[in-house]
C-alpha cells in the first residue's frame, strides 16, 4: 500500500523519540506511564533529538484480521434511572431487527440515553432520577450482551465509568443529527494506519504534559529584592539573570573590599552631624595608627632575620677584644688564673672606688711602705707591689679599652632593640586608631609575643638555641598605611562635607551599593536561579519539539487518501439510497486539529459562505442528511455492532420514511438494528419490507415490540401476543385478561380490577382499529403499509352492512377515552367487568358472522 510506504519514509525523517513512540504503538497499540516516562528520557539526549533509520516498522504492513460481533440481548433491572420502572426486562432477543413502538412518554427515548451514557458516546445526556418521586439509594442497571456468542452481563451504575466493551454500539437520535449538521466532526471509525496519527498526537501531547510537569517542578529559590533597591542599577541585574553575559554576573557576585570600605565612609558621611569634628577625629586616630605603623615598623626590621646577623657580630666583636684583653691580663705575677675576665675586673674595680676610701690623696693603686690591699688589707711586700701596679696597668691598657668598646658596642645594639609593649597597652592602641575590630588586636598580640620571644633569646646571647625571626609585616604594615591614607582622606573629604554636602547624592550611592551588596549575598540563589533558567531553557527547546502540527499535516494528507475521500463516497452513496441526493449538500474536510482530520457538512453551490445548512434547509431535509451522514461514518468500521435509532423518520415524509425503512432492512441483513418510533407508519412499512426480504428471514430476524407508561412510570413492555397476534387471537387474549382483572378486582377491591381493566380497554381500542382494517377492509388498506392490494380482497368489500359500521362505530367511539386524551370535565369511568366482556364477546361474534357471511356470498 502506497500510504504505508509514504508513512514509513515520512517517520524516518522524524526525531528518533517519536520514532520510538510510534514504534512503541504500533506493537502495544497503547501506551502507559512508563513508555512516556522513557520517551521524555530520549527526548532529553542528543540521539533522541536526531532522525534515525534503524526501525523497520513492520506493523505498519500488518492488518486487523479480528472480527468482532457485539450483540445487545436485554436491558433489565433498572432502577433510579429517569421514569423507567418496567416490570421485566427490555428483551431485544436474536432477531437482527427489533421496532419497539412506543407512545410519547414511554420510555423510548430514556432507554436511548442510558444507553449513549454507559457505551461512553460524546454527546451522552447526563442521566437523572425521577423528579417525581424521592431519589433512590442507587442509580442503576444490568445490560446483557453477546459477543462472538458469548453473552456477559454488566451492572453499570450512573456515574460510574462506559463500559468498554460497548463503545462499539452506535446511536443515532436527535442529538446527533444535530451534530452532523452543525459541528465539524471527525469520523467514527479510522483505519489503524490513520488512527496512528490520533494516537502519536496523544503521545506526544503527553510527552509534553510529562515535560511541562517535570518543568513547573524547577520553583525559584530567587529572594525578593527589596523594594527599596527599585531604582538601582542592581534590579535591572537582578531582574536580566537568565540574559546575563556570564563574565558580567560573576563581577556582580563578588563584593569588594574597597566597596564595603566606600559603603561604610557613605555610611558615616551620611550620619555626621559636625563633619568638621569628625575631621579632626579621623586624623587624631590616623596618629595613633602612625604610632602603631612605626612601632610595627621598628619590630619588623629589628626581629626579622636580616638584623640578627649585625648583633651575632658585635657579640662576637666583644666576645673576642675581652678574650684578648684577658689573654693580656696573664702577667707572670698572677697566681690564679681568671685574671682579666669580667669578673674579675668588676672586683677590679670595686677595689679602685674601695681605695679612695683610705687613700683619698693617692692614685689607685696606692702601693708605697705603708699601704696595703685594699682587698686583703694585709701589708704590701715589693712582688704585691709590682703585681698590683701590673694589674692595674693591664686594665688601663688598650687591649682592654678595646674590649670595653666592644662589649659597649654589644650592649647599646641589645638596648636598641624596640620594646615589646603589653596586651592592654596593645588593645588601648588598637581602640585608639580605629583598629577595634577582633582581628587586629588579636594579631597584634601575636605579633608582639612572637617578638618577645625573639627579644629575649637575642638579650640571652642565643644560649639555649639560635634565635628565630618573627614573620615578616610588610603586608600587614601596607595595608595599616593605607588605612592611614583612607583616614587622611577620610579626614578631606570631611572637611570638604563642612563646607558643602549633597545628601541626596550621597544617600541614593549608598542605596546603590547596598543593593549591590544585598545581590552578593544572594549569590548562591542567583546561581542556583541562572541553572534553573538554564533548565527551563533546556525543556522549552524539548517541548518544541513535542509541536504536534507536522503529525496534524501528515495526518491530514494520509486520511484524505485513506478516509476522507472514502467517506465522503460514503455519505453520497448514502443521500442516493435515502432519496435525497437531489439536496445540495456535500461533505468535504474542514481542518486538521491534533492530528484529527474534522468534517463538516456544507451547502454546495451557496452564494453566501457563511450559510450553514441546519439554517437553510427544512426540519425534514435536515434530518435525511444527518441520518445518511451518521450511516456514512459508522458503517465501515470492522465487525459487527448493534445500530440503534431512537426516532429516526422525525419530520419526514412518506417517500423519506419509506427510503429510510429500506435502508434500515438493509443494514439489518447484517448487523443488530434497534428501531426506537412513535410513528406506527415506519413499524407497518418495516414489517411490510420485512416480509418482502422473506417470510424465513422475517421470521428468523424481524421483533416488534411496544412498550409503554403506566402509573408515572415508563419502559414496561407491552404483551407482545396481544400487540401481533390475529384479531381473533388478540380478542381471545383481552377476555382471558379481563378474567385475570376480575380476580384481581375479588380479592383487592375495584382499584386493583380499575388498573387492569384500563389497559385492557385502551388494548381493546387498537383492536378495534386493526379490526377495521384487517376485518372489515379485509387488509386492502393498511395505515402502516405504503401499498393498497387489491388482489382478491375487494371483492368481499361488498358485503360490508350498515349495521357492522353501527356496531363498530359505537364501540370507537364508547373506548376512545381509554386510548386518547379526554376533557377534565369528561370524567373516564372503567365499565364493570360484565359490560367489559359483552363488548369483547360481541366483536367476536360479529368477526365470525363476517367471516360466515364472506364464506357464503365466495
Amino acid at each position: 500500500m502506497q500510504a504505508q510506504v509514504d508513512i514509513r519514509s515520512w517517520l524516518h525523517k522524524q526525531n528518533d523519540w517519536l520514532q520510538e513512540a510510534v514504534d512503541r504503538l504500533l506493537k502495544k497499540g497503547q501506551l502507559d506511564g512508563a513508555d512516556i516516562a522513557a520517551l521524555v528520557a530520549l527526548i532529553k539526549t542528543p540521539d533522541g533529538r536526531k532522525a534515525s533509520k534503524h526501525r523497520a516498522f513492520a506493523e505498519l504492513s500488518q492488518g486487523n484480521a479480528e472480527h468482532r460481533e457485539l450483540r445487545l440481548v436485554k436491558i433489565s433491572e433498572i432502577s433510579g434511572i429517569e421514569s423507567l420502572a418496567p416490570r421485566m426486562p427490555l428483551e431485544f432477543g436474536s432477531e437482527n431487527l427489533s421496532v419497539i413502538y412506543g407512545h410519547n412518554g414511554s420510555g423510548k427515548s430514556s432507554y436511548t440515553r442510558i444507553l449513549k451514557k454507559l457505551s461512553g458516546k460524546p454527546r451522552a445526556s447526563e442521566l437523572k432520577t425521577n423528579v417525581f418521586k424521592a431519589a433512590p439509594a442507587t442509580s442503576k442497571c444490568h445490560i446483557t450482551s453477546q459477543l462472538n456468542g458469548q453473552e456477559t452481563v454488566h451492572e453499570w451504575h450512573v456515574g460510574h465509568p462506559t463500559i468498554e466493551a460497548l463503545r462499539d454500539i452506535d446511536i443515532f437520535d436527535s442529538d446527533e443529527a444535530s451534530h452532523y449538521l452543525t459541528a465539524e466532526s471527525a469520523a467514527t471509525y479510522i483505519p489503524p494506519i490513520v488512527s496512528l496519527f490520533e494516537k502519536l498526537a496523544g503521545v506526544v501531547e503527553q510527552v509534553r504534559d510529562a515535560l511541562t510537569a517535570e518543568q513547573s517542578r524547577l520553583v525559584t529559590s530567587l529572594p525578593q529584592l527589596p523594594a527599596i533597591y527599585d531604582g538601582t542599577p542592581s534590579k535591572r541585574l537582578y531582574l536580566s539573570i537568565g540574559t546575563a553575559v556570564a563574565a558580567v554576573l560573576d563581577e556582580a557576585l563578588v563584593w569588594k573590599a574597597d566597596e564595603e570600605k566606600q559603603l561604610l565612609a557613605l555610611t558615616e558621611r551620611l550620619k555626621a552631624e559636625d563633619p568638621a569634628a569628625l575631621a579632626v577625629h579621623k586624623r587624631r586616630t590616623k596618629a595613633e595608627l602612625q604610632k602603631i605603623i612605626a612601632a610595627l615598623t621598628d619590630a619588623d626590621r629589628a626581629y626579622a632575620g636580616s638584623c640578627f646577623q649585625s648583633l651575632r657580630d658585635l657579640r662576637q666583636a666583644a666576645a673576642q677584644k675581652r678574650q684578648a684583653a684577658v689573654e693580656s691580663a696573664k702577667v707572670n705575677m698572677a697566681e690564679l688564673d681568671g685574671v682579666g675576665i669580667p669578673t674579675w675586673r668588676a672586683m677590679w674595680e670595686a677595689a679602685r672606688a674601695f681605695s679612695s676610701t683610705p687613700y683619698p690623696q693617692h692614685p689607685f693603686p696606692v702601693t708605697h711602705a705603708q699601704a696595703r690591699c685594699p682587698l686583703c688589707q694585709q701589708t704590701l711586700d715589693e712582688q704585691a707591689q709590682r703585681r698590683l701596679e701590673d694589674f692595674e696597668k693591664n686594665v688601663q691598657g688598650k687591649l682592654e679599652a678595646d674590649a670595653r668598646k666592644a662589649e659597649g658596642l654589644y650592649t647599646q645594639a641589645l638596648e636598641a632593640l624596640p620594646r615589646i609593649p603589653g596586651d592592654e597597652e596593645i588593645a588601648t592602641q588598637c581602640e585608639a586608631a580605629g583598629l577595634g575590630a577582633q582581628e587586629w588586636p588579636g594579631f597584634l598580640k601575636g605579633f608582639w609575643k612572637s617578638a618577645a620571644l625573639t627579644r629575649e633569646a637575642l638579650l640571652n646571647n642565643e644560649a639555649a638555641a639560635p634565635v628565630l625571626p618573627v614573620a615578616p609585616q610588610a603586608t600587614n604594615i601596607t595595608a595599616l598605611a593605607e588605612y592611614s591614607e583612607e583616614l587622611a582622606q577620610t579626614a578631606s573629604q570631611y572637611d570638604a562635607d563642612a563646607v558643602q554636602f549633597d545628601r541626596a547624592h550621597a544617600t541614593k550611592e549608598k542605596l546603590a551599593l547596598e543593593a549591590r551588596k544585598w545581590i552578593t549575598q544572594q549569590a548562591a540563589a542567583v546561581r542556583a536561579e541562572v541553572e534553573r533558567l538554564k533548565k527551563i531553557k533546556e525543556y522549552e527547546d524539548w517541548k518544541a519539539l513535542t509541536n504536534s502540527r507536522p503529525i496534524s499535516t501528515k495526518a491530514a494528507e494520509v486520511t484524505l487518501a485513506v478516509v476522507t475521500d472514502a467517506y465522503v463516497a460514503r455519505f453520497n452513496q448514502e443521500l442516493k439510497a435515502l432519496g435525497a441526493h437531489r439536496i445540495q449538500v456535500e461533505l468535504v474536510k474542514a481542518r486538521t486539529r491534533n492530528a484529527v482530520v474534522l468534517h463538516q457538512i456544507r451547502l454546495k453551490g451557496s452564494q453566501d459562505a457563511k450559510s450553514q445548512p441546519n439554517g437553510i434547509l427544512s426540519e425534514g431535509e435536515r434530518r435525511i442528511i444527518s441520518l445518511a451522514a451518521f450511516i456514512a461514518d459508522v458503517c465501515e468500521r470492522p465487525g459487527s455492532a448493534p445500530f440503534i435509532f431512537d426516532d429516526p423518520i422525525s419530520s419526514l415524509d412518506h417517500d423519506f420514511e419509506w427510503a429510510v425503512a429500506c435502508r434500515l432492512i438493509a443494514l439489518a441483513k447484517t448487523r443488530q438494528v434497534i428501531i426506537l418510533t412513535h410513528r406506527l407508519s415506519l413499524y407497518g412499512v418495516l414489517d411490510e419490507l420485512a416480509k418482502k426480504v422473506g417470510d424465513d428471514w422475517k421470521k428468523q430476524h424481524y421483533r416488534a415490540m411496544r412498550i409503554e407508561s403506566y402509573g408515572g412510570a415508563a419502559g414496561h413492555p407491552a404483551d407482545q401476543e396481544v400487540w401481533n397476534a390475529s384479531t381473533k387471537k388478540a380478542n381471545n387474549l383481552l377476555l382471558n385478561r379481563l378474567a385475570v382483572a376480575k380476580k384481581a378486582g375479588e380479592s383487592d377491591g375495584a382499584e386493583a380490577y380499575q388498573r387492569l381493566a384500563q389497559t385492557i380497554c385502551s388494548e381493546f381500542r387498537k383492536l378495534l382499529e386493526r379490526t377495521i382494517e384487517e376485518d372489515l377492509l379485509n387488509k386492502v388498506v393498511l395505515r402502516h403499509r405504503r401499498g393498497i392490494q387489491t388482489d382478491g380482497r375487494l371483492r368481499d368489500i361488498q358485503g360490508i352492512l350498515l349495521e357492522d359500521c353501527k356496531l363498530l362505530d359505537d364501540f370507537m367511539t364508547k373506548y376512545s377515552c381509554y386510548e386518547h386524551s379526554q376533557s377534565s370535565e369528561m370524567p373516564v369511568v372503567i365499565p364493570e367487568e360484565p359490560e367489559l366482556r359483552q363488548d369483547l364477546e360481541a366483536l367476536g361474534i360479529w368477526r365470525d358472522q363476517l367471516i360466515k357471511r364472506r364464506a357464503a356470498v365466495a
